[in-house]
């Protein structure tokens, strides 16, 4: 049965995660620390991981995790290397309401691209906050097999196992006792981060229609391409989403998004051959102070802290 696709989808962005080694997760690094407040998160239901929370006042957040002991859950992100490893979705919808609807997109004529993903039953999860508050959710997470379309040799193009689909978190407890968005002593930053203006996914050149595809039945969005991406490598493909809080991003319609490219220099292509298909950066609006104030900063000049991005420019620009 075919779907039809959304100029602008209602998934939204939820969380990015990032995985810090021990010191720099009890001593953040200045990038993190003299650019967001930074709060305790707590420990996961399994014991064996920890997080500390950055909490933007569009909904969404970055998650900093940390293993405490050898990984008893999350067993996909245990082989990934400090940094980047994973992002998640959310709707305004129900876990498994959203689990239906996407699946009837990947099974939908060449949904998945050819790539072999489908999306697991939701699973309940939880962590205990340090005021002993219980937050507990709903994660919904990709599925692997070998599709006729996947990069090969999958060694090659995911060296640390294969994380190229961002996976959907849904509350079951209040939104707010996970994400307190609505505190803006938490959400006041020095930097003046609001919110995920887009991540990026980088993933070889010959394979971008693929994940076109893939993402498609995902979002739920109609690509928008910039170019021809067929002969271009440095040309983009977006998949427009909302926002958990549009008030936060209020001017910024049809610029939050997912964005797909190929290697774009050799920093990419480092990225990729190193890390594997996945998410590369994310990109994080800062209103401007000015209307001529615009500017584009990374948070550290190299390692971890380049590839998360201060994106500052006037609202509606």
């Amino acid at each position: 049965m075919a779907t039809s696709l959304a100029a602008v989808s209602d998934i939204s962005h939820d969380h990015i995660v990032l995985l810090l080694d021990t010191p720099d997760f009890e001593n953040p690094p200045a990038w993190l620390s003299e650019n967001f407040h930074i709060i305790e998160g707590g420990t996961h239901k399994g014991g064996s991981s920890r997080n500390k929370l950055i909490i933007l006042s569009d909904g969404t957040l970055i998650e900093l995790l940390n293993w405490i002991s050898t990984p008893t859950e999350f067993h996909d992100w245990a082989p990934k290397p400090t940094g980047l490893i994973d992002f998640a979705l959310t709707s305004p919808q129900s876990a498994h309401d959203t689990y239906s609807a996407i699946t009837q997109r990947l099974e939908s004529g060449s949904g998945d691209g050819g790539l072999g993903v489908r999306f697991k039953q939701p699973s309940a999860g939880g962590r205990q906050r340090r005021d002993g508050q219980h937050c507990r959710w709903f994660v919904t997470k990709p599925s692997y097999s070998d599709g006729p379309n996947v990069p090969k040799p999958t060694d090659t193009f995911f060296p640390t196992t294969r994380l190229d689909t961002p996976f959907f978190c849904h509350d079951e407890t209040p939104r707010e006792l996970r994400v307190p968005s609505s505190d803006k002593t938490l959400t006041t930053h020095p930097c003046g981060a609001k919110g995920i203006l887009s991540v990026e996914v980088v993933v070889p050149e010959s394979h971008v229609e693929h994940y076109v595809k893939l993402y498609s039945a995902v979002t739920g969005a109609e690509p928008k391409t910039q170019g021809g991406f067929r002969y271009k490598p440095s040309t983009s493909v977006s998949f427009l989403l909302s926002a958990p809080n549009p008030e936060a991003m209020k001017g910024l319609e049809g610029r939050v998004g997912i964005e797909i490219h190929a290697p774009r220099d050799a920093e990419d292509e480092a990225w990729l051959k190193e890390r594997g298909v996945g998410i590369r950066e994310v990109r994080i609006f800062v209103p401007a102070k000015s209307e001529d104030e615009v500017d584009e900063r990374p948070l550290d000049s190299e390692g971890i802290g380049a590839s998360l991005v201060l994106v500052t420019e006037p609202v509606g620009r």
